[in-house]
């Protein structure tokens, strides 16, 4: 037996999608053209409990059968079904298991009452392909609520900085291990509606594995492939809704982008520590470093060290730098700027991604910079590591 845990999904709770009716028993019994699918399953120390099968509609759960199971804990569901669909098998207080089904299976489940992440499941190629799925993510939400739970622990400790910092390193490869597995299972599986779990799984509440702002090219390969197999399900064609809309504004961006380089950059006003505010136009005469950060990203953190080295090398030449944090945590963004010695301007209004110079200057990754010439204008961005340093030597050398 696979010891896992239940996907924090409802695929079409996710996105946008239209109503859908509730199907009643006596509109499945006049149904000819429909196959019989049927669900035995046996639930150790279950005698007695109801079990509930239900269909995950488009914005709510549609009630297929709920029944009793006998005193060893055996039941059955049969029910008609025209095409393949999700499913959720709930049974006891909170126990619930994610099922997807073909027409006409006869699927075998097994399971305990008093630990719902344990079962076993045959007959069912779909269910056992989101059971290894859900086994993986599993153990990468364990992982992450084990980090969450060293960093509230910590939180007062004189040594919390350089925790901190292990803990970020930590939470970035796990988060990246589980993307790149994710990647893999949709290749992998890309002819089963499967892959629309990888692609909506959450490590938290609006926390996706997968944005389709950053990762529209996974987006648009399951469309792709679902269009093509599975372009009867309605989760498939919102998501194809959705992945045309995410390219148009993508293509609307990159539009815009190209007439950023050489025009003046936008002036904005932010916070520094001291809570005084600071525009970037305050700056006119220098050359401007601008970087877009965050102490919580270990990229950032790194990309800081290139930072301190611009400082030393060209801090007397008419150059200043100016970050910008899109941290919320005021406490965290202080104890990184001290931690690091970023001494240079730093603002942020403590808002995260909602800041509205993310969306002046179209930012969708952190660490994200631009350099902007004494008059205002935008020289370059996308400048890191060695290159950035070069960039700024021809800039002040020269």
């Amino acid at each position: 037996m696979i010891k896992q845990s239940v996907p924090y999904f409802m695929i079409l709770l996710l996105i946008a999608s239209a109503g859908c009716k509730e199907r009643s028993t006596h509109e499945d019994s006049e149904k000819t053209t429909d196959t019989t699918t049927e669900l035995k399953g046996t639930l150790l120390d279950g005698g007695g409990e109801n079990v509930t099968l239900e269909e995950m509609g488009a914005r709510e759960f549609i009630p297929v059968d709920t029944v009793q199971c006998d005193r060893s804990g055996a039941f059955n569901i049969s029910f008609y079904q025209d095409q393949v669909a999700f499913y959720v098998l709930r049974y006891g207080s909170s126990g619930q298991i994610t099922l997807l089904i073909e027409p006409g299976e006869t699927i075998d489940f097994r399971g305990h009452l008093d630990d719902k992440d344990i079962y076993t499941i045959t007959g069912s190629p779909g269910s056992l392909l989101l059971q290894q799925l859900a086994e993986e993510h599993k153990r990468a939400l364990d992982a992450l609520g084990t980090i969450a739970r060293k960093n509230r622990e910590n939180v007062s400790s004189p040594k919390y900085a350089a925790l901190k910092q292990q803990l970020d390193l930590q939470f970035d490869s796990i988060t990246t291990a589980f993307h790149h597995y994710s990647v893999r299972f949709i290749h992998e599986h890309s002819d089963s509606p499967a892959i629309l779990i990888a692609l909506y799984n959450l490590y938290g509440q609006g926390f996706p594995v997968f944005d389709p702002q950053t990762d529209l090219p996974v987006y648009q390969f399951v469309d792709s492939v679902l269009m093509v197999n599975h372009s009867e399900l309605e989760a498939v064609r919102l998501l194809h809704a959705q992945v045309l809309k995410s390219q148009l504004l993508k293509d609307t961006k990159q539009q815009s982008d190209l007439l950023t380089e050489g025009e003046i950059a936008p002036d904005f006003v932010s916070s520094r520590p001291d809570g005084s505010e600071m525009a970037l136009s305050d700056l006119r005469g220098n050359f401007v470093l601008l970087s877009f950060w965050a102490s919580w990203s270990n990229l950032c953190r790194e990309e800081n060290a290139t930072l301190v080295k611009a400082e030393a090398q060209f801090g007397g030449k008419k150059f200043r730098i100016l970050q910008v944090s899109l941290d919320d945590n005021r406490d965290d963004w202080i104890r990184a700027i001290e931690t690091e010695e970023l001494k240079w301007d730093n603002v942020s209004d403590l808002k995260r991604w909602d800041t509205p110079v993310v969306d002046l200057y179209g930012v969708d990754r952190i660490p994200f910079i631009v350099l902007i010439d004494p008059a205002g204008k935008i020289i370059e961005k996308d400048l890191y590591g060695e290159h950035l340093l070069n960039k700024l030597d021809q800039l002040l050398n020269n």
